[in-house]
Formats: structure tokens, C-alpha cells, sequence
């Protein structure tokens, strides 16, 4: 069973959507920028809801972001963490951290999406020059071998659009930490080359111009 309608929902639908022993939970904020109690409370409901039908499996897509430290957390981090722990506490949770997803989806909120539209409009942004993410392509799900900073991500962007973006960079972020080692091994059983050029190839994929 598939619970949400977005870009993990429909990957996952054609392998898990008719298994009725495993619930794929892909229905949870969005927006990791979101600060409203109201919207942490729906997730966390219906997690609950789905915990009491005793699910053989549960799964649950953390993020790779809730491996700051805690004074670093933002409350979107901090919700994660915290449903992480409550999937956690059933016999057949299972929560998958996930890098930042790359896919053809129209969520506003994503961080490809936001960077791509504000090149597209020309609207300022501010850029965190510590602060460093993981794009990984939809079709992959894994995690690229090295994190990326955000002032590169910007550049491949540009690169990608062949035109400068309007940002200032704040001394604000720090690096990503993931261990990608069992990642580069599944990658290289698949034939998925998640090394050098890898998330620039992602993103020419999804937003080079037609």
C-alpha cells in the first residue's frame, strides 16, 4: 500500500502498491522549511493511524539532514528525527534517510526546483557557503559518493542554464556527513556510477533546456 501521491509515492507504487503487508509511507511535509505544529501534527497522526493497523512493514523516508548537531536541527530536522524514532518503535518500521531527491516533479519546495526557478526568473536568493547536500536521482535512491557544496550547485546550475543567478552568499551552513560506502557498493552491483559528475549529470537530466 502506497500512502501519498508524489514523486516517491508513483515510484514506489508499480513494486509495492497492491502488497498488502507493506505500507510505503510517502505523505509526509513536504517542505523543509515548514515551522507550522499544525503540519508536523498530520504527519504524525496518520503515522499513528497506520501503526495501529500492525503493518508486517512500515516504511518511512528520513532525511540525511537530521545528522546535524542538535543545536543545528531545524524544526522540520527535528520532526523528522522524531518520526524517525516513532516508525523506529514498531516491530516492522523501516526508515530509509534519504539525500536530496531529483526527479520531474513540480513541488515548489525541493531544493533543485527552487534554485532552477530562481535562475528562470532572475529572483534573488541567498546562498549558504557551508552548507553542503546530496542529490540523488529518483531513479537511484541510494546517495551520491560526495556531497556537494551549495555555492558548486548553484554553479552547475548555471552551467546547466547557460546564465548567471542573482544570490549573495551568508556565512552560514555546515558540511553534510554521510557515509556512502554501502551506497558505492549497491551502485556498483547496479552499474550506477555515483562517483565524480554525478550530480551534475542529475541535474542536466531534469533541468538542462529542451
Amino acid at each position: 500500500m502506497i500512502i501519498g501521491k508524489g514523486l516517491l509515492a508513483r515510484s514506489f507504487e508499480p513494486h509495492f502498491g497492491k502488497d498488502p503487508e507493506t505500507v510505503i509511507f510517502a505523505s509526509g511535509v513536504s517542505n523543509s522549511l515548514e515551522t507550522r505544529s499544525s503540519e508536523f501534527e498530520r504527519e504524525h497522526s496518520l503515522l499513528r493511524e497506520l501503526q495501529s493497523g500492525d503493518p508486517k512493514r512500515l516504511v518511512y523516508f528520513g532525511s540525511c539532514g537530521v545528522t546535524v548537531e542538535n543545536g543545528e536541527l531545524t524544526p522540520y530536522m527535528k520532526h523528522k528525527r522524531l518520526m524517525e524514532s516513532l516508525v523506529l518503535s514498531s516491530a516492522g518500521g523501516l526508515v530509509l534517510r534519504l539525500p536530496q531527491v531529483v526527479g520531474a516533479m513540480g513541488n515548489p519546495n525541493t531544493l533543485s526546483n527552487f534554485i532552477h526557478d530562481r535562475i528562470e526568473s532572475g529572483e534573488h536568493f541567498t546562498v549558504w557557503a557551508h552548507a553542503e547536500r546530496n542529490l540523488i536521482d529518483i531513479d537511484d535512491l541510494i546517495a551520491a559518493r560526495n556531497s556537494m557544496s551549495m555555492i558548486e550547485i548553484v554553479k552547475v546550475f548555471e552551467r546547466v542554464h547557460g546564465k548567471s543567478a542573482n544570490y549573495s552568499i551568508v556565512d552560514k551552513g555546515d558540511p553534510l556527513k554521510i557515509d556512502t560506502t554501502k551506497a558505492m557498493e549497491i551502485g556498483a552491483r547496479l552499474g550506477i556510477d555515483l562517483g565524480d559528475g554525478y550530480i551534475e549529470r542529475v541535474i542536466r537530466k531534469y533541468y538542462a533546456p529542451q
